[in-house]
C-alpha cells in the first residue's frame, strides 16, 4: 500500500479466479496490482494510513454537497476518491463501487448501446473502466470529487495557517510557490 498511495487512479472490485471479491489497484503509471482483499478492505486500510475518519468524511461531504450517497472521500491534499458502480453484485455484501481518482482519469466515452454499462472511465495505461452511470453523472461526480479535494485542501490550509485565505490569496500563494520552484529549477547546474 505504502508504494501505491501516492499515485493511486483507482481501487476496482473484481471477482478472482476462485470467485471471492478482490481488488484491481490502478495505479497512474499504468500499471495494475492485484489484491486478494475487498475494495471495502482497502479503503479502510488507505484511510487509516492517511489518518482519515471515514464516517465523518462521509458526514462533511454530505452536508457540503446536499446529497448522501456516493460521496468523495479526500483522503490526503493531493488524493480523493470517488465512488462509482461499475459491476454487477452476484452475492450479498459483494461491493459494487470502484473508487475512482478524478485527477487520474484520462478520457471518458459514453456508450451508445442499451445496457448496464452506460460510460467508460479510461485510466492511465489505457485502460478501460465500465461504469453504469451516465456520461452526465460521472463527470459531476468526479467534479463535486475535485470541489471535495479543493475544500479539504482549503480546510487543512485554514487549520495550519490559523487565518482565512480567500481563494484569490491562495491562488496568489500558488503562483508564487510554483514560480520559486521553476527560478530554483533552472538555477541549477
Amino acid at each position: 500500500m505504502e508504494r501505491w498511495k501516492d499515485c493511486l487512479a483507482a481501487l476496482v472490485p473484481y471477482y478472482n479466479r476462485d470467485g471471492a471479491n478482490a481488488t484491481l489497484i490502478y495505479v497512474s503509471s499504468g500499471e495494475v496490482f492485484e489484491d486478494h482483499r475487498t475494495v471495502k478492505w482497502n479503503l479502510r486500510r488507505l484511510a487509516r494510513l492517511f489518518s482519515v475518519d471515514l464516517e465523518a468524511a462521509r458526514r462533511n461531504q454530505g452536508e457540503y454537497l446536499h446529497y448522501s450517497q456516493g460521496l468523495p472521500l479526500p483522503l490526503s491534499p493531493s488524493l480523493v476518491l470517488v465512488p462509482l458502480k461499475t459491476r454487477e453484485a452476484v452475492g450479498k455484501n459483494d461491493g459494487c463501487h470502484s473508487y475512482v481518482n478524478p485527477s487520474a482519469v484520462v478520457d471518458l466515452l459514453e456508450v451508445k448501446e442499451q445496457g448496464k454499462v452506460r460510460s467508460i472511465i479510461i485510466l492511465p495505461g489505457e485502460h478501460r473502466l465500465p461504469c453504469h452511470y451516465t456520461l452526465k453523472t460521472v463527470r459531476k461526480r468526479l467534479r463535486d470529487g475535485a470541489i471535495a479535494l479543493e475544500r479539504h485542501r482549503a480546510t487543512l490550509l485554514r487549520g495550519t495557517a490559523s487565518l482565512k485565505i480567500s481563494s484569490q490569496d491562495y491562488r496568489k500563494l500558488l503562483e508564487q510557490l510554483v514560480y520559486t520552484l521553476v527560478a530554483g529549477i533552472r538555477q541549477e547546474p
